[in-house]
């Protein structure tokens, strides 16, 4: 539950609110995200992560159950942890800064949790198992919608022989006082695996794609009707069948255009067992009719894995996670115009090791990259120059990254959409009301006259200026 008094005090105090944005970067070995300065890349903070002392395995009483869980092992008739050794390994990171919260995944523990934008102190955790992976918000009306590898994913990754699947979208309620269970539970589809996700513009629609099956499948939040198709035309295999040849990582959704980062690699075919290369991609969809537009490679082991659209043109940038071997790590820039994707540069270095996550800053000049295996965060301009890093440690295994873009809201902006009007006054006089209901950016923007309290003065002073204006 978020302290109003508390974030009041700190406001006064002016010991929370950096003049520039803040980097959120999950360190998935050492169970911590750390918060940093996007202009000088200190360090402002470290929030470790501590779900697993909530874990439910004990708790699970039948062994379907416990299997189903991405950190519990069924053993000698008991649920226990699993070999992770109780680590939440965050994995990806996303901001609300409609309404000043952030969100994290810990794809071991099974946990999603929810933090304040304003302070970042913890609200809430939510056990969903299944290894969740990725996540897309609609911060309009406080949804999550989570993907659910599942510890077949978990295990083709480590080089481990697959064991148990997932095939869900998990959906869940945040609020100022936690986390909770949607009416809609989850969303089902035909493939397993599903990992990267994407939300449209008003929130109808989500995408996600299925890193086993090649599969992407387009969901009607408001009717729940799913759509899917495959990927690769030159297979064209059903959805239920493992494919694992273009390996889709992550979704991007803008305007009605869907962008998909594929992996790819070394794929064996099963029907012939022989091995081909198959070159890492970004396909580009139409959302609307789920038809393919264009395709373009990024060479053989490049392994790309996150990506982001540049704030200032019709640019993606993707990581490349590359191959040690072939010295394939780096960040790519393509263009999307006119329905064609270009590549405008590739900037690799053979000091990179297996990047991740990338984000971009809000006057779109810096990208800013995770290396999962080189503990550094690197940051290009715009034109694909190398800028500097920040080293945060060997073995850090960095995951997602997420960037500040937006400034806190105006004082009297109650409902943060730049303009101060009577539908403020409204949402003011319900936190004067229901003060524990309020989410962070409102408690920040209703303290009118700073004084430690929201109440009845703030609402004559909200009024006073409206008028005057």
């Amino acid at each position: 539950m978020i302290n109003i008094k508390k974030i009041i005090v700190l406001i006064l105090c002016g010991l929370i609110f950096a003049e520039s944005k803040q980097i959120y970067a999950t360190i998935q070995m050492m169970d911590q995200v750390m918060i940093l300065d996007a202009e000088n890349l200190e360090i402002s903070q470290s929030i470790n992560t501590d779900f697993m002392e909530d874990s439910q395995c004990p708790n699970l009483n039948n062994e379907n159950d416990c299997l189903l869980s991405s950190s519990c092992e069924w053993m000698m008739g008991e649920c226990m942890e699993s070999m992770l050794g109780g680590l939440d390994v965050p994995h990806f990171v996303t901001l609300d800064e409609l309404n000043g919260y952030w969100f994290i995944t810990a794809i071991a523990s099974g946990f999603i949790a929810q933090y304040s934008l304003l302070d970042n102190t913890f609200i809430d955790s939510y056990f969903v198992g299944d290894a969740p992976a990725l996540i897309a918000i609609d911060s309009i009306n406080q949804v999550i919608y989570c993907t659910t590898v599942g510890m077949m994913f978990m295990d083709s990754m480590n080089g481990m022989m697959p064991s148990l699947e997932s095939n869900t979208i998990q959906v869940l309620n945040y609020s100022p006082i936690g986390l909770s269970q949607s009416i809609n539970q989850e969303y089902i589809i035909d493939s397993t695996a599903p990992h990267g996700i994407a939300i449209n513009e008003d929130g109808t629609e989500i995408y996600t794609a299925s890193n086993t099956a090649d599969w992407i499948y387009k969901i009607n939040t408001q009717n729940g009707e799913i759509l899917g198709v495959p990927m690769d035309q030159n297979v064209n295999n059903t959805p239920d069948l493992i494919m694992q040849r273009l390996k889709p990582i992550q979704c991007l959704s803008t305007g009605n255009r869907l962008f998909i980062s594929c992996s790819a690699g070394n794929w064996i075919n099963p029907s012939t067992q022989e091995t081909t290369v198959i070159e890492g991609k970004l396909q580009m969809w139409n959302s609307d009719s789920m038809e393919l537009i264009d395709t373009i490679d990024l060479g053989e082991y490049s392994s790309p894995w996150h990506i982001v659209k540049s704030p200032l043109d019709q640019i993606i940038y993707v990581v490349l996670g590359g191959s040690d071997t072939y010295e394939t790590e780096g960040l790519a820039s393509i263009s999307y115009e006119n329905d064609n994707l270009s590549i405008n540069w590739i900037t690799n270095n053979s000091s990179f090791d297996t990047l991740h996550g990338v984000d971009v800053s809000a006057d779109g000049q810096k990208i800013y990259v995770s290396g999962r295996g080189d503990g550094n965060i690197h940051i290009f301009d715009y034109n694909g120059n190398y800028i500097e890093n920040i080293f945060l440690g060997q073995m850090t295994m960095l995951g997602g990254i997420a960037v500040e873009k937006k400034d806190l809201p105006i004082i009297g902006d109650i409902n943060n959409d730049l303009n101060i009007n009577i539908s403020d006054i409204i949402n003011l006089v319900d936190i004067v009301l229901y003060p524990t209901m309020s989410h962070p950016y409102q408690v920040y923007a209703s303290d009118f006259n700073q004084n430690e309290s929201i109440n009845i003065f703030d609402i004559i002073l909200l009024v006073e200026n409206i008028l005057s204006n």
